[in-house]
């Protein structure tokens, strides 16, 4: 899967040239896919040069494939995660935002863009916008399926609810947090190991106490 063009962890001039020679010569309702999928493999590097090149890979999906459905809540929430490794953090905040607005019209595809905005309102200290996390965890993480994504949720909400001063709920949804990041095992049958918490939030857990 390393090898495949739309996978690339470089990009030269070399590389650049050949990936968009394929693209041009795939079919044309996989090109909106793989230009996610590259952007996201040149993201995960973690290299600044390719953060930008990625970006510049969501903007040719955005401006190229408007009325395309399916990428576009991954590209959004790939944009702020590219956006939060640059520490450009109110540029994240909004990317998340957009991909929490697009699934609200088109919930066939989801991804867990509303926990990265939640725990960046929580980072940057957005008080004015406690309310609408509190509604978004409340509503769309009802039932998570991994223990990493139970502990953010459950702390966010102990943070919130002990800044209304409202410690009742602070402390129980502090309680499901801490069950979260100590469970053992997931909810998975074959893959007990998956989703755990393998380290915890300073942040968060700070902001709990």
């Amino acid at each position: 899967m390393a090898n495949e063009w739309y996978r690339k962890t470089t990009w030269t001039t070399e590389d650049e040239n050949e990936f968009f020679l394929k693209l041009k010569r795939s079919q044309k309702f996989n090109r909106p896919q793989y230009l996610r999928i590259q952007a996201s493999a040149l993201a995960d590097t973690n290299n600044n040069e390719l953060l930008n090149a990625a970006l510049e890979l969501l903007e040719k999906y955005f401006n190229e494939y408007p009325d395309n459905k399916f990428e576009k809540s991954p590209a959004f929430k790939l944009k702020g995660d590219i956006y939060f490794k640059m520490e450009k953090y109110e540029m994240a905040l909004e990317s998340y935002k957009n991909a929490i607005d697009f699934e609200k019209s088109y919930p066939q595809i989801k991804t867990d863009a509303y926990l990265n905005y939640s725990e960046l309102v929580i980072q940057l200290n957005k008080t004015d916008l406690f309310g609408n996390v509190e509604i978004l965890l409340l509503k769309q993480a009802k039932e998570l399926d991994f223990p990493k994504d139970r502990y953010v949720k459950n702390a966010i909400l102990s943070i919130i609810y002990k800044c209304k001063n409202n410690m009742e709920k602070s402390n129980y949804y502090k309680t499901l947090a801490e069950e979260a990041a100590n469970a053992e095992n997931s909810d998975f049958r074959w893959h007990k190991k998956l989703g755990l918490v393998n380290k915890r939030n300073k942040l968060l857990d700070k902001l709990m106490k």
